[in-house]
C-alpha cells in the first residue's frame, strides 16, 4: 500500500475513535443536553458519515498544505 493511503487510513480510524468516544458520552448525556432519544439514531448515522466523507478529504488537504510550506 502506498505510504499516502496507509496515512489516510490511520487518519480515519482515529477520526473514528474520536468519534466512537463523542456518542459514547453523549449516549449517557443526552437527555441533560435537552436531546429526546428519537433524534440519537439520526445524530449518530449523520455524524458518522460527515466523519467518514470529511476525514479522509481532510486528511489529504491537510498533507498538500504540509507539503507545501
Amino acid at each position: 500500500m502506498p505510504s499516502v493511503l496507509k496515512q489516510t487510513w490511520s487518519d480515519l480510524v482515529s477520526a473514528l475513535a474520536v468519534w466512537g468516544g463523542g456518542v459514547f458520552v453523549l449516549m449517557f448525556y443526552h437527555k441533560k443536553m435537552g436531546m429526546p432519544s428519537e433524534w440519537m439514531p439520526q445524530i449518530v448515522f449523520g455524524s458518522c458519515l460527515v466523519v467518514l466523507v470529511l476525514a479522509p478529504v481532510g486528511s489529504l488537504l491537510w498533507r498538500r498544505v504540509i507539503r507545501r510550506t
